[in-house]
């Protein structure tokens, strides 16, 4: 026997062999094409609803598998529509060259297949391909968060190699609802190349491109895409050629790279809602590398939009395999006809809104030349009389542009960013002076960029129209620019902003034309690439006049702002004049308005400095300001507030005020207020949304006699001080003045008035209640709960000595109001304001050698609402002498002077305090002079008045006033004349009076005892 064939047969009868053998044996029983041609779809019927037919011709574990004549074809009602059709179906890889670290892919490509996406009723095929999972009660696990990972490790060094064919591919898509219904892609093609090098993790990031030897991608590169379109919107049919190629290969020396696309139609023609539209959009590029010349060359790169070239690029980069490869690369044609694109946009009128775009745009001279080291870069823009406008909002309009832009790179620096280096790959720029006209108005721009020089730029602009830009604004705008630095760490702005024909609107209020003035310089630090720290207002001047050059307004500041998680703002200072007439003219109305009432309390220039700092911190801020005022409408020359505030919380629940200090007149007048107000989980809080604990003391004090303003001058002390707690107010009113003193400062003269109050002292205590509301009115209820003492007699707290000033009727002539009696005051009153109500007990005034007694006097001041308020009261007057209301040259012409009377008042809702007075004034004793001239004031005069009236005296006169009206009865003894001159009750009447025409006869009346 053969020494080779018996040492086979050994070898056939070890169990190794044998074992090999069955293995092989049982191998090639399974994976062979009968064997998958008939077990195959049988497991896809088990496991899925899905039916799958074809012919294997290839069937391997270890290279793969081959189908011809593949049909998948969905369950339920789309079982006679094929979801996917493909004449084959490969498969390749080599499962050994795993061992040797490879995973190659060898093929994979199928030929001429359709794929068909369908949806009836709401039901998608695809759907229909797996059987449906049994619901289970699945646990949640709840994982913890991970720190993403940026790559994927292999462990084992691998190297991939795959290659996709795809040949004929259609997809249709096909539904029954909805917007589109049928989409159809036809005749796609695809060749894809991938090789990596060895790799043993895979970034999750672009790193990935490094690990790429080789990369081949054709798409359409023989015959162009066939496309159909059916939607509610549009409708569109026509074959668009869609050829790319791209090769890459990094194993070459050098380099092989080519890149060629034809992209898109000049022509492409649509059906939107049955109107017939033409457009078109293409992109030609031809871009290779020649290794011999070491250039990747852009032989083409054109952007047509509508058959016209927007972009045309051309030039190269050169020696790619040296470590600074060289850059020449321009836009050599650029022709950007906007009209062309208007054309389209009118075919859809009526669907897209209505666009108008008009005029030419040009990038013709951009391009970049140098190396990566340092390249040249250059931006040229040129427009004319480009014009776009949206439906109704504002156009915008680009009448002429000519900017030229120049920038030296160093695109190698890979250095990081600094807040001095934004861009470390910027070198240098140049702005050349350009000029753009924007909606008619003139743009210049200017400057230079180098880091060894800094930064030096300009801009202008004129004649912009800020009611364009700005809503409830108007007027003409002129800006002057200039922005300085060393680097971009450091950069100081100089600007100047003029303002023809100023307005702004508030709510419906529109304000005057005004001409609006700012000068500012400031400095701009950053402490990182781009990131604002800190802005310093180095001047910031703002100045407003009237339409006619008046000056109303002159506001000079300095400042410093600095951002971060803590922010800090310091104004040092702020400085604001004012000329209050001029603005007036220049305001407004609604803050006209507002400020009208209390311009003579400002006066003609007032002035006000203000020092501020202010600290935010994430849950806190803090408030500090000092703030002088010079008010010469109240002689106030020298006020000053200084206050301390700490806000607590995100919404400001916590105010605390460590200090809030007022003082004027050289220190006469003071007033301080501190303690906290927070937010609290209560109703109606009594102070805005704050319950407050403040103490709050204002005091007048002077050792000697102090002028202060408007013609007063004080001496002595005054004060108020108050505990306000929630919704308690709780305090006391006191003074102890020796003197005060006023005069209308035009004495002497005729038209002085002038008035001194002597021994002034009160100590007044008051409780008031901020959640009181009014219920019942006082007038209309029970006024015993307030007016009664039980028979108990309250010490006087208020107590003056007497009152002198000028005569009121008689110019230069001193006249005695209250008038001291031997030690004793000249009036005296016990006063206690306590829930709300301030009543006034034993009021006592002597004057004109008679008494005034008060009796159940009641205020009630409500919750500080005029409306709400209300008084009441009587007055008692005794034996009062009229006479010294005259003069002295008629006193003796007059025999009885002396009066007794009563007068009742009432009065409800003080916000119009005449049109809700009632009062009753009682006089039942009076001369008979004086009651002539009472007659004369509510009766007209005549003869037979005057007989009455010197023949018969009068015994009673009773004056109400209601509303506005005067009712007046004059009651004479009875006599024998009643009966002849029928006088009713022995009276004569006269009814509502209008209150102007009673007190002017009173006046002219009064007028007769002067003459």
């Amino acid at each position: 026997m053969n020494p080779i064939l018996k040492s086979s047969l050994g070898i056939a009868k070890t169990k190794t062999f044998r074992g090999l053998f069955v293995l092989f044996l049982l191998y090639k029983l399974v994976f062979n094409q009968f064997t998958a041609n008939w077990l195959f779809p049988k497991l896809v019927s088990h496991f899925t609803m899905a039916k799958v037919e074809g012919k294997f011709t290839c069937f391997s574990l270890f290279y793969g598998i081959e189908i011809q004549n593949l049909r998948v074809t969905p369950g339920g009602p789309f079982s006679e529509s094929p979801l996917l059709t493909a004449k084959e179906v490969r498969l390749r890889y080599n499962l050994p060259l795993f061992a040797f670290g490879k995973i190659r892919i060898s093929d994979f490509g199928i030929t001429e297949a359709n794929i068909r996406i369908e949806e009836r009723a709401g039901e998608w095929n695809l759907a229909y391909l797996l059987k449906p999972k049994d619901k289970e009660v699945e646990e949640t696990i709840v994982e913890e968060p991970k720190e993403p990972s940026s790559e994927i490790s292999t462990y084992l060094p691998l190297q991939l190699s795959a290659y996709l064919n795809l040949k004929g591919i259609s997809l249709q898509y096909i539904r029954e609802t909805g917007n589109l219904r049928y989409f159809s892609l036809q005749n796609f093609d695809f060749q894809t190349k991938l090789i990596t090098n060895r790799f043993t993790s895979i970034p999750l990031g672009m790193e990935a491109l490094d690990q790429l030897d080789e990369i081949l991608v054709h798409l359409n590169s023989e015959r162009p895409l066939f496309i159909e379109l059916d939607s509610n919107q549009v409708k569109w049919k026509d074959s668009l050629p869609m050829s790319l190629r791209l090769e890459w290969d990094r194993t070459e020396s050098p380099e092989l790279f080519l890149f060629a696309s034809d992209l898109g139609k000049d022509e492409i023609h649509l059906d939107v809602r049955g109107k017939s539209v033409q457009t078109g959009l293409r992109l030609l590029s031809d871009i290779h590398f020649d290794a011999k010349e070491d250039v990747l060359k852009v032989q083409q790169f054109d952007l047509r939009v509508i058959g016209q070239t927007w972009i045309q690029l051309f030039g190269s980069i050169s020696n790619l395999s040296k470590e600074s490869p060289d850059v020449n690369l321009d836009i050599i044609r650029s022709q950007i006809q906007l009209g062309s694109l208007q054309n389209t946009l009118q075919q859809l009128q009526g669907i897209l809104p209505e666009i108008k775009v008009l005029g030419e745009l040009s990038l013709e001279g951009t391009g970049i030349h140098g190396n990566w080291n340092e390249s040249k870069a250059n931006v040229k823009l040129k427009a004319n009389q480009v014009y776009v406008r949206v439906g109704t909002s504002k156009p915008h309009s680009l009448d002429t542009a000519n900017v030229d832009l120049t920038a030296t790179l160093n695109l190698s620096n890979q250095k990081e960013k600094t807040a001095e280096f934004p861009l470390p790959f910027l070198k240098s720029f140049r702005i050349s002076p350009s000029q753009l006209v924007y909606n008619q108005s003139s743009i210049f721009l200017s400057g230079e960029y180098a880091k060894n020089s800094g930064i030096n730029l300009s801009l202008s602009l004129d004649k912009l129209q800020l009611g364009e830009y700005a809503k409830g604004v108007a007027g003409k705008l002129k800006l002057n620019l200039v922005v300085l630095g060393e680097t971009f760490q450091n950069l100081l702005l100089q600007s100047k902003i003029n303002i023809d024909g100023f307005r702004y609107q508030i709510d419906r209020s529109r304000s005057p034309a005004s001409i609006l003035g700012l000068d500012l310089e400031t400095n701009l630090i950053f402490d990182k690439p781009f990131g604002l720290k800190e802005i310093q207002i180095t001047n910031l001047i703002l100045d407003q006049k009237t339409i006619t050059g008046n000056k109303a307004l002159d506001l000079q500041m300095k400042g410093n702002v600095q951002l971060g998680q803590t922010m800090f703002v310091s104004l040092s200072p702020l400085d604001i004049k004012l000329t209050t007439p001029n603005l007036l003219v220049v305001l407004p109305l609604v803050l006209k308005e507002k400020i009208s009432p209390i311009q003579n309390l400002l006066g003609v220039q007032p002035k006000i400095k203000l020092s501020a700092r202010y600290v935010q911190e994430p849950n806190a801020k803090l408030i500090s300001a000092n703030l002088n005022a010079d008010l010469p409408g109240l002689e106030m020359r020298d006020l000053k507030l200084t206050t301390d505030l700490n806000i607590s919380g995100t919404n400001a629940n916590e105010i605390l005020i460590k200090q809030l200090k007022l003082m004027a007149f050289n220190g006469v007048l003071q007033s301080s207020l501190s303690g906290k107000l927070n937010k609290l989980e209560k109703q109606k809080p009594p102070l805005g949304p704050y319950f407050g604990n403040l103490d709050l003391n204002l005091t007048i004090h002077s050792k000697t006699k102090q002028y202060l303003a408007k013609g007063i001058s004080v001496h002595g002390d005054l004060g108020l001080n108050l505990k306000i707690k929630d919704y308690d107010i709780n305090g006391e009113f006191f003074t102890k003045l020796p003197a005060l003193a006023y005069n209308n400062q035009k004495c002497p003269g005729e038209n002085c008035k002038a008035y001194l109050v002597e021994e002034i002292n009160s100590k007044i205590p008051i409780q008031h209640n901020l959640a009181y509301q009014p219920e019942e009115s006082l007038i209309i209820g029970d006024k015993s709960i307030f007016i009664k003492n039980y028979g108990r007699t309250n010490t006087p707290n208020l107590t003056i000595g007497k009152v002198i000033g000028t005569h009121p009727n008689i110019p230069n002539l001193p006249f005695e109001y209250v008038k001291k009696q031997n030690e004793s005051p000249g009036f005296s009153a016990f006063i206690e304001y306590k829930e709300n109500f301030a009543n006034i007990e034993s009021l006592k005034s002597y004057s004109m050698d008679g008494i005034i007694l008060g009796k159940n006097l009641v205020f009630n001041l409500g919750n500080l609402d005029p409306k709400s308020m209300e008084f009441r009261g009587n007055l008692l007057i005794r034996d009062i002498d009229l006479k010294q209301l005259m003069a002295p040259k008629v006193r003796d012409k007059i025999d009885d002077g002396k009066l007794k009377a009563d007068l009742n008042i009432k009065v409800r809702d003080l916000s119009e305090p005449i049109a809700n007075l009632d009062l009753f004034f009682s006089i039942f004793q009076i001369g008979r002079d004086f009651g002539k001239s009472a007659l004369n004031v509510i009766s007209a005069q005549n003869f037979l008045i005057d007989r009455i009236t010197d023949s018969y005296p009068i015994s009673k006169i009773d004056v109400s006033l209601s509303k506005g009206l005067v009712y007046a009865d004059v009651y004479f003894d009875r006599s024998l004349l009643s009966l002849i001159m029928n006088l009713e009750d022995g009276k004569i009447s006269q009814q509502r009076m209008p209150l102007a025409n009673f007190l002017k006869r009173a006046q002219n009346e009064i007028q007769t005892y002067q003459e």
